[in-house]
């Protein structure tokens, strides 16, 4: 079982204190995920019974562990509860016995299921399904906004690139400009089929981006490598912190004057309804998409240092459920 930490609750601030009750395996996992953003800082874990030295986690021996009556004095956003649902109840008790407003606790989302591309068939299904669709993308999403904003497409990096439809498409209708292409997937069955696909082109290059669970690292990349990024299809099933980090990396390795095209889920507004609860995990909400948000990408865009060119919000089955954000790195 993996549990999900609910940033969703606490990023209605720009800066989240919390501490996480709980210095257990769910209390580590929590820390994991803090640790790939920047918008949550974890004052210290709560537990009645591990201490500082009993701490299996290093993670947890970094940060700090106390008991609970540290609370009655501390100053904090939230407190996130790290534990199975069937322990809720207890902790929330020990909680209320020290004055803590009810309001202030927060319970993440238990899953089985959380966004692991480095998988390889899973996705066979849904590429062969979405290959057909190419041209029609790029002419409808992609053409347009190469030419209104004058993007150079010298330098190209497509991620996730997954089977290489939308790099084919885009490299047919400009090959005359492009001098460089990076497809990069953590998925290694579609980099390799991408290195198939374009085996008669050395213009092509190729890279498995390391991720494992709830955790991603730097493109093995140097900076300022390209003119245009583009991500299409894939990022819409990215978490908050998933895409504060690629963000950041997008803006790492663009050129100054360089441009980011990226499609992601809309879900996360307010104004988009479905039938069903929204949910943490991206793949029981509708079309896979991630609790994110057209402001949620324009706030973390503006952080990394971004202009916002453009948004345009999408129509698929639902209503206003996905957002292409263009980005120029001044």
């Amino acid at each position: 079982m993996i549990y999900t930490f609910p940033f969703d609750q606490c990023l209605t601030l720009d800066t989240a204190h919390v501490y996480i009750f709980g210095a257990g395996k769910v209390g580590n996992e929590y820390q994991n995920q803090i640790d790939a953003q920047n918008r949550v800082i974890n004052k210290g874990f709560i537990d009645n019974h591990v201490t500082l030295n009993s701490a299996r986690y290093e993670s947890i021996r970094r940060i700090g562990v106390y008991k609970p009556d540290v609370l009655q004095s501390a100053v904090y956003d939230y407190i996130i509860l790290a534990c199975s649902y069937k322990l809720i109840p207890e902790l929330c008790e020990c909680l209320f016995n020290i004055g803590v407003d009810q309001r202030k606790i927060l319970i993440g989302k238990p899953s089985n299921i959380y966004f692991t591309p480095n998988i390889g068939t899973e996705w066979n299904d849904y590429y062969d399904s979405v290959e057909r669709s190419a041209s029609l993308r790029v002419e409808q999403f992609f053409a347009p906004a190469l030419s209104k904003h004058d993007i150079s497409i010298l330098q190209v990096l497509d991620f996730p690139c997954g089977r290489g439809r939308i790099a084919e498409v885009l490299y047919k209708k400009y090959k005359k400009e492009i001098r460089k292409f990076v497809c990069v997937d953590a998925n290694i069955e579609a980099v390799e089929h991408c290195k198939k696909r374009f085996s008669s082109n050395d213009i092509f290059e190729y890279l498995v981006n390391n991720v494992d669970g709830f955790h991603c690292y730097p493109l093995d990349i140097p900076d300022k490598s390209f003119s245009f990024i583009y991500s299409f299809d894939a990022m819409v099933h990215f978490s908050y912190t998933w895409i504060d980090f690629y963000l950041g990396e997008f803006y790492r390795l663009l050129n100054s004057n360089g441009f980011a095209f990226i499609h992601h889920s809309n879900l996360g507004s307010a104004n988009v309804k479905i039938d069903a609860s929204k949910s943490e995990c991206w793949s029981e909400n509708p079309g896979g998409r991630s609790l994110i948000s057209y402001d949620d990408v324009k706030r973390i865009s503006l952080r990394c240092g971004f202009e916002i060119v453009e948004q345009t919000i999408i129509d698929w089955n639902i209503s206003k459920l996905d957002c292409i954000t263009i980005l120029r790195k001044l």
